[in-house]
């Protein structure tokens, strides 16, 4: 082996390792698709898919509000993104008086659908639910009092919450943990089973619920929610092959 082929083939090995050190992080924030409240009825009636808000928590007439949000993560990101990270921004617009309450995410279990009701303000006691949109029996309602029907009233979520944020006065809040971070990974690996989270409030008493701007809030002036992921990117073997060959051919052309 001589001189020039001991030279080519190490400055080939040190291109390739470039590849770990040129992976990047970047960012990228998703609006999310659609959004809508369950309000705890006997019958199903009730229901917000089109509203400026959502709702978490117990009112004071002790009925419970249960948030659900979806983002599109698969469609949105670059083929080969590696995600590394993954928080969650919702802006509480109202909330009551009192202590602090937990509010949680919750991965949902079974796919939703929103379909055109839109409470009056203030929202909190939602409208009759028309065609598509999920209520506290049916993940999607057929506006004629039926529908396909969750397993659980209140909807189907996994027990354990993926994170968890002490809420207060309004402002912005971040949800983010490992939990939420694996269901990313997860909803991004098998896109047909992302359905994303409920949103779930504290529920031991009456007068905790907290009202959250919606996707349709940005229209209105309100702060819609965001998903911000975290990912990184790897330029492709085939860039760094080619700066091999014409590494070769410029050391040839140099002997």
């Amino acid at each position: 082996m001589n001189r020039y082929t001991i030279s080519a083939l190490a400055f080939v090995a040190v291109s390739s390792m470039g590849i770990a050190s040129l992976a990047r992080a970047e960012f990228v924030s998703l609006a999310a698709t659609r959004d809508a409240t369950l309000y705890e009825s006997f019958d199903g009636s009730l229901a917000n898919g089109a509203g400026r808000y959502f709702f978490a928590g117990k009112n004071n007439q002790v009925r419970a509000r249960r948030g659900l949000i979806h983002f599109d993560i698969a469609g949105m990101l670059p083929a080969g993104a590696s995600i590394t990270g993954a928080s969650l921004r919702l802006n509480l617009s109202q909330s009551s008086f009192g202590p602090e309450r937990a509010v949680s995410t919750h991965r949902a279990l079974a796919n939703w659908t929103t379909g055109s009701s839109d409470p009056e303000d203030p929202e909190g006691s939602g409208t009759t639910a028309t065609a598509n949109d999920a209520t506290w029996l049916q993940s999607s309602a057929d506006g004629l009092g039926g529908g396909i029907a969750w397993q659980n009233a209140g909807g189907d979520y996994a027990a354990a919450a993926s994170a968890t944020v002490l809420t207060g006065a309004v402002g912005i809040y971040t949800w983010s943990s490992a939990d939420l971070l694996a269901d990313v990974l997860s909803f991004a690996a098998n896109p047909s089973k992302n359905y994303g989270w409920f949103i779930i409030g504290d529920e031991s008493t009456f007068g905790t619920a907290r009202r959250f701007d919606s996707s349709e809030s940005a229209a209105l002036g309100g702060i819609a929610p965001v998903l911000e992921i975290q990912y990184t990117t790897v330029p492709a073997p085939g860039a760094f092959a080619l700066i091999g060959v014409s590494g070769l051919f410029a050391m040839r052309r140099r002997r």
